[in-house]
Order: structure tokens, then C-alpha cells, then sequence
């Protein structure tokens, strides 16, 4: 379903002024945005670390939960310019989202095999089962060198790419070039975070590849006057001043970088692949710049959302290196497109990873990162173009997408041929930014996640799940439990209609076991040491690779080391 967004022309004229600060006024979007431009459209892909679905001031990708606490006016700018949708997601966390976003593949696919950062027994000794083995044969939490990536498709199409920022899925730097398409990696390295965001000296410490140092050299004068002043609010003028001579924040560094990239390789297609650091942890007053760690300690909370000043001042400094970014688009002449800006030939992408940790917001959701609940799953994103042919702007799109359409799309884009026999799990999007096929049908959504992670808040066993149309169905391993909600009533996940509407949950149920079988999906094993389980069952299992059916009622056990399945009850009608 689409909303067209009815004062977009008079929202997009506010927008563009916010831009025009460095004294070049961006370019309208008005006649340049109905030429067609020259073809393989640029592609700017902007990620968010851990950002909560309803972290971002705007409404728009969030069904109206937005956290009006936080500043975020240039995500907000595009939200409303181009195609915001409120049923996107991703993984549960960082691992399996990035691995989903450059494959296109699920989780249980041999070239993927990614699930949750680390291992998937963080939950103990204790627990009922252990999870399954993920990641390379020596348990690295990586993908494997011939895995095919978004960065090799549209290389191989003629596109200069260059990856900026955070990666973690990589057993070393050099991969990031050598294996996964990317001709520059400016800062990506195996790292899950950066484990402090300012440089010391002149330098980011070893969380953050080397090659984005050549960005973190301290604040000067000309730096804070032409690429900070002109994207501030609300803080004075003096406050930033104070900047110069400081370390360099890692999130401007992202956006310096990106920049540069874009400037080197103008002449030509480039994708690039914006990874930023926040707001991933550590989240404290260390971390932010010092400017905007004032202005949240000093703005009153808004009633109803969490307020964390160090969170919010680091949200709200990524916006702003997405400003510089949209900016330079706006006033950097095409040499590809005599005439217009880049913006006119360049598709931004903005989303997150996964969902909020407790630190964010995650709105009306139940759940955290880590959970294959909806705060775990559901992420902002967005898509805007200064060319109408490329994204028909104004709407709020309430599509369910995921993480796997990207390099399908991403591959439609740049007219890449991808190797025969790899068939993404994703679809692509380009018809839907467009506006020219209104929907994408029923489509079903999967996650899978054979092991645990229990800590703080979160309590995620083994389980997998499948979204539907508004349905939602779960199944829990441990208990052999299914679980239904319409997320269209409730967002919340609070009441599971499973015995209400069996009918559903049969249809959903086989679908969701065809699916494990379909990607042939390992499933957690009985942990050594604990009693065997015995279940009398008739109907349809999972394990092993197979589908079993059990057409009697018959008596299974299964013994320490033997994968524990997915049982769907037969109906009554059935027997």
C-alpha cells in the first residue's frame, strides 16, 4: 500500500535551503528531475549502526512513532521527498543484516551461513540446546571468499566502487578489495564497531581501518566553517569554534571520505557503500562531538520517548554527514549529464542494519537487536532521487522489503549480469521506487536463527519466523511452540492468535518448513548431557535437511546431538 504525501512540493522547497548554506544553492528538483539522465544511475547506499525504528524525527518510516527528541532534518528531507517505507527490515543484528545486504542471499545459504554476531551459544552452558555451527569452517563470523556481492555486480558492470566505513563481515581488510567487489575500502575491517569514535592525533585507533586516517586529522578552522556550520542547529557559533584543534570525529571522517570518492570518480558510474559506525557502542559522553553533546544536555526531554543526550548527538552528527553527502550531490556539476547535478543521476539509500538496542527507540515494537522480535527486525529506509524517473518521490510505502532486495535491485540498476545459477532470495525494488508497479503481491519474509542470545533484556532461543501479508509466524524450538500475530492490529506482538486462526498458521507453518527445506537449513541439536525428548506427533517435520510426514501419530525421540525440528501439528481436519 501507498501514501502519497500531499505538501511534499512545499516540504522539498524547505528542505533544499537547509543546503544552500555554504552559499551555492542546491539545484530544484523541478525540470532537471524529468530528464532521464545518461544511464546506470549512481548509487549512494547509506547504513545506520543498531538505529531504532522510531529514532528518527519524522513519522514517516515509522507509522507516526518518530522521537521528536532527536534531530534528524535531513533524513527527515528525504523521507519526505522520496520513498519512505514503514515495513522494512533487516536482521537481528549486525552480522547477519550486512552478510543479507551484500549477498542477497538468507542466512542458511552456504555462501551466507551467518546468523548472529559471534557464535550461536551465547546463552550459557545451560541451555536446552547448542546452537548450530555458523560462519567460515573455523568459526570466523565472516563470509567466505567466493561469496558474490552487490560490490562485485555492479563492478563488473562498469561501476567504480568504493566502500567506506564499517564491514565486520570479513575474516581480514584485504578481502573487502580482493574478494567482495570493492576497488577502495576506506576504513572497512573485520571490527564489529569502533571501539572509540574521535581520532588521537591525527589517527582512529585499530577498530577502524587504516585507510580512513587520511580523514582524521584534527578540526581546522575552514574545516568547521565549511563543512559543520553550514549543517547545524541550534548551536552557537562559539560551540563550534571550540571544535578546532580538536580530534576528529570518525562519523565526519565517513562523510569526508565519501565525498572524496564521489569527486574522484564524478566522470564515471560509482556505488557507493556509506557504512557508518553510529550509534553503535559505546554509547557515553566521550563519544560524540562535543557541539552537539551540548545541545542534548541541554534540551528537555519529550514525554513519551527516551531521551539520552550522547545517543541523540550521535544520531543527529550521522544526519549531518548525510547532508554533506546529499549537498555535494546537489551542487557538483554531472560530467556524465552536461547540464544537471549528480543528484539528477543518483539514487541515496538510507537505512539501518537492524533494530534499536535499549538504547534507542524502538517505538511501539516488542523486542531489541538480537531478537527476532520486531524491535530486532525493523529498520528505517528510505529512497530519494533528484530525478523523478528514478525515484517518484512523496510516498510512504508500506511494502514489507528486506535486506536480500538490495543487491537484486541494486544489479537492475546497473543492468549487471550476475552469475549463472545465483538467484537472490531478494526482488527487485526499482518498479516500486518508481512508482510503476504498485504492489509487489503477497510476499513471504524469512529468518532464521538456530542458537541464543540471552543477555541484558534479550532472551532470543532458537526459532524462525515468517512474515506474510500482516501475518507473522513463529516457531520456537525449545517448545515446539508456534506463534501468530497481525502485525497490522498489533504492532506489538502482544497476543498470539495461533489456536485462533489455525487455518493460518497451517498455511504459514508449511510454508515456513518448505522454506528451511527449500534453503536446507541447520537447526540447534539436543546439548549434550540433557535427557533425550520423546513427543508422540502426526504431521509435517523438519530436520536434517528433509521434510518427514508423519501420517499416524507416532512416538519420536531424540537423543543428545540429534538436531531438534520444526513440528507442525497435522489438523484436526487432517486426521
Amino acid at each position: 500500500m501507498k501514501l502519497r504525501l500531499g505538501a511534499v512540493a512545499a516540504t522539498a522547497t524547505l528542505g533544499c535551503t537547509a543546503f544552500a548554506a555554504t552559499g551555492t544553492a542546491a539545484a530544484p528538483l523541478g525540470a532537471a528531475a524529468t530528464q532521464a539522465g545518461p544511464g546506470q544511475p549512481n548509487i549512494v547506499f547509506v547504513l545506520a549502526d543498531d538505529l531504532g525504528w522510531a529514532d528518527l524525527s519524522t513519522g514517516l518510516t515509522n507509522k507516526g512513532s518518530g522521537n521528536t527528541y532527536n534531530e534528524t532534518p535531513t533524513v527527515d528531507r528525504l523521507a519526505k521527498e522520496g520513498v519512505a517505507f514503514d515495513n522494512a527490515y533487516g536482521g537481528p543484528n549486525c552480522v547477519p543484516t550486512r552478510a543479507a545486504l551484500l549477498t542477497g542471499l538468507y542466512a542458511p545459504r552456504p555462501t551466507n551461513n551467518l546468523y548472529l554476531v559471534g557464535d550461536l551459544d551465547r546463552g550459557g552452558d545451560g541451555t536446552l540446546l547448542d546452537g548450530a555451527p555458523q560462519g567460515l569452517p573455523d568459526g570466523d563470523d565472516a563470509l567466505p571468499g567466493e561469496a558474490y556481492t552487490s560490490g562485485e555486480a555492479l563492478r563488473d558492470a562498469g561501476y567504480a566502487t568504493g566502500y567506506v566505513g564499517k564491514f565486520h563481515v570479513t575474516r581480514t581488510a584485504d578481502q573487502i578489495t580482493a574478494d567482495f567487489g570493492f576497488e577502495e575500502n576506506l576504513g572497512g575491517s573485520n571490527s564489529g564497531h569502533a571501539s572509540q569514535y574521535h581520532a588521537i592525533d591525527g589517527t582512529f585507533n585499530n577498530s577502524i581501518g587504516p585507510a580512513l586516517d587520511r580523514f582524521a586529522a584534527d578540526y581546522t578552522q575552514k574545516y568547521v566553517d565549511e563543512n559543520i556550520k553550514p549543517y547545524s542547529r541550534g548551536a552557537n557559533d562559539a560551540s563550534l569554534d571550540a571544535l578546532v584543534g580538536t580530534d576528529k570525529h570518525v562519523t565526519d571522517a565517513v562523510a569526508d571520505a565519501t565525498v572524496d570518492f564521489i569527486d574522484r570518480h564524478a566522470d564515471e558510474p560509482f556505488f557507493t557503500w556509506v557504512s557508518n559506525y553510529a550509534v553503535h557502542t559505546p554509547i557515553g559522553v566521550k563519544q560524540p562531538r562535543a557541539d552537539l553533546l551540548a545541545k542534548y544536555q541541554a534540551k528537555p526531554a519529550v514525554p513519551g520517548h527516551p531521551a539520552d543526550a550522547p545517543y541523540s548527538a550521535l544520531l543527529e552528527g550521522l544526519d549531518q554527514g548525510l547532508a554533506r553527502i546529499v549537498h555535494h550531490l546537489e551542487t557538483t556539476p554531472d560530467p556524465r549529464n552536461p547540464g544537471h547535478p549528480l543528484a539528477d543521476n543518483t539514487i541515496v539509500v538510507f537505512t539501518s542494519d537492524n533494530g534499536g538496542t535499549a538504547d534507542a527507540d524502538n517505538g511501539w515494537l516488542s523486542g531489541y537487536k538480537g531478537e527476532l522480535r520486531e524491535g530486532g527486525l525493523r529498520v528505517p529506509a528510505i529512497v530519494w532521487s533528484g530525478n523523478e524517473r528514478l525515484v517518484d518521490g512523496g510516498v510512504v510505502d508500506s511494502t514489507p522489503i528486506h535486506a536480500v532486495d538490495y543487491l537484486p535491485t541494486f544489479a537492475a540498476l546497473a543492468g549487471a549480469k550476475l552469475p549463472k545459477g545465483l538467484r537472490p532470495d531478494g526482488v527487485d525494488l526499482t518498479g516500486i521506487w518508481r512508482n510503476e508497479s504498485a504492489e509487489l503481491g503477497t510476499r513471504h519474509l524469512f529468518w532464521h536463527l538456530p542458537g541464543y542470545l540471552i543477555a541484558g533484556a534479550r532472551d532470543q532461543r532458537p526459532e524462525t519466523a515468517i512474515r506474510s501479508g500482516p501475518w507473522k509466524l513463529s516457531y520456537r524450538y525449545e517448545t515446539q511452540d508456534w506463534e501468530l500475530y497481525n502485525l497490522d492490529s498489533d504492532i506489538g506482538e502482544t497476543t498470539n492468535l495461533a489456536a485462533a486462526y489455525p487455518d493460518v498458521t497451517k498455511r504459514l507453518g508449511s510454508r515456513l518448513i518448505r522454506w528451511l527445506d527449500d534453503v536446507d537449513a541447520p537447526l540447534a541439536t539436543l546439548r549434550e548431557g540433557k535427557d533425550p525428548i520423546t513427543v508422540t506427533f502426526q504431521g509435517t517435520a523438519y530436520s536434517d535437511g528433509k521434510i518427514t510426514h508423519y501420517d499416524e501419530p507416532t512416538r519420536l525421540t531424540f537423543e543428545p546431538g540429534d538436531e531438534v525440528p520444526a513440528l507442525l501439528p497435522a489438523a484436526a481436519t487432517d486426521r
